[in-house]
C-alpha cells in the first residue's frame, strides 16, 4: 500500500470575494433604506398623517444619486488604474526585451504618467465636488 506525502507549499491561495465592497456597502445602505421607508410608509397609513411623505421620497432619492456618484468615481480610478498597471506590465516587458527601443520604453513611461495623473486628477475632482 503506497502512502502519499502531500508537501504544503507556501503559495497564497487566490481569495474568494463573495461581492466588491462597494457594492455591498451599496446593497446594505439601500436595504435599510427600503426598510425605513416601509416603517415609514406604515405609521403614516396608520396615523393617517401623509406630510412627511415628500421629505422621504426626496432623502431616499438623495441617497441614491450620493451612492451612484461614488459608485461611479471608484469604477473610474479602478479602470485607470488597471490600464496604469497593464503599461507598467508592458514597460517591464519591454525593458527585458533583447531589442531595446528606447523611444517605445519612453512612450510607455508617458502613457504611465499621464494615467497617473489621471487618477490624481480623478480624485481631487470627486473631492472637490464633495465640498
Amino acid at each position: 500500500m503506497a502512502r502519499h506525502v502531500y508537501k504544503i507549499t507556501s503559495k497564497k491561495l487566490p481569495r474568494f470575494r463573495f461581492m466588491a465592497m462597494s457594492k455591498l456597502i451599496g446593497l446594505i445602505a439601500f436595504a435599510f433604506v427600503f426598510m425605513i421607508t416601509v416603517y415609514a410608509m406604515h405609521e403614516m397609513h396608520i396615523t393617517g398623517n401623509y406630510d412627511s411623505l415628500p421629505q422621504l421620497i426626496i432623502s431616499a432619492f438623495g441617497f441614491a444619486s450620493i451612492y451612484s456618484g461614488f459608485y461611479l468615481t471608484m469604477a473610474k480610478v479602478e479602470h485607470v488604474e488597471e490600464e496604469r498597471t497593464l503599461r507598467e506590465k508592458e514597460l517591464a516587458h519591454l525593458k527585458k526585451a533583447k531589442n531595446k527601443d528606447e523611444e517605445e520604453i519612453q512612450d510607455k513611461r508617458t502613457e504611465i504618467e499621464q494615467l497617473k495623473q489621471n487618477i490624481n486628477d480623478t480624485i481631487s475632482q470627486s473631492t472637490q465636488n464633495l465640498l
